[in-house]
C-alpha cells in the first residue's frame, strides 16, 4: 500500500487551484493549462469578442442614447459572464478529471509490476 501511495505523490498533476485562477484571468487560461488548447481557443475568442462588443455597445449608448445599443449590450455582457462562469467550472472540472485519469493508470501500473 506504501508503494501506491508514493507513485501517486510522484504523479504530474494539474492544479485546480491554479486552473481556476488562470481561467478567472485570463480567457481561456485555464483550458490551455490543462492540455485542451480547442476549447481553450473558442473560450478565449468568445470571451474576448462578447466583452468587445459589450463595451463598443455600452459607449455607443452613452453617446447616442439609442436603446438598442442599451439592449445589445446588456446581451452581450450576459454572454461574456456565461463563457466566464463556464470557463471556470470547466477547468476545475477538467483539471479533477486528469489527476483521477492519472492516478487510476498510475494504479494499474503499479498493480501490474509484480512483487517478489
Amino acid at each position: 500500500m506504501l508503494i501506491i501511495f508514493l507513485y501517486l505523490d510522484s504523479l504530474n498533476y494539474k492544479s485546480s487551484k491554479k486552473a481556476v485562477l488562470l481561467s478567472t484571468f485570463i480567457p481561456g487560461g485555464g483550458q490551455f493549462y490543462n492540455g485542451k488548447t480547442l476549447k481553450g481557443s473558442i473560450i478565449s475568442l468568445t470571451d474576448i469578442s462578447s466583452f468587445s462588443l459589450f463595451l463598443y455597445n455600452a459607449y455607443k449608448y452613452n453617446t447616442t442614447k439609442q436603446e438598442n445599443y442599451y439592449w445589445s449590450s446588456i446581451g452581450y455582457f450576459i454572454t461574456f459572464f456565461a463563457v466566464k462562469m463556464f470557463s471556470i467550472v470547466d477547468a476545475y472540472i477538467d483539471s479533477k478529471m486528469i489527476n483521477a485519469k492519472r492516478s487510476q493508470e498510475k494504479i494499474e501500473n503499479v498493480i501490474k509490476v509484480p512483487i517478489y
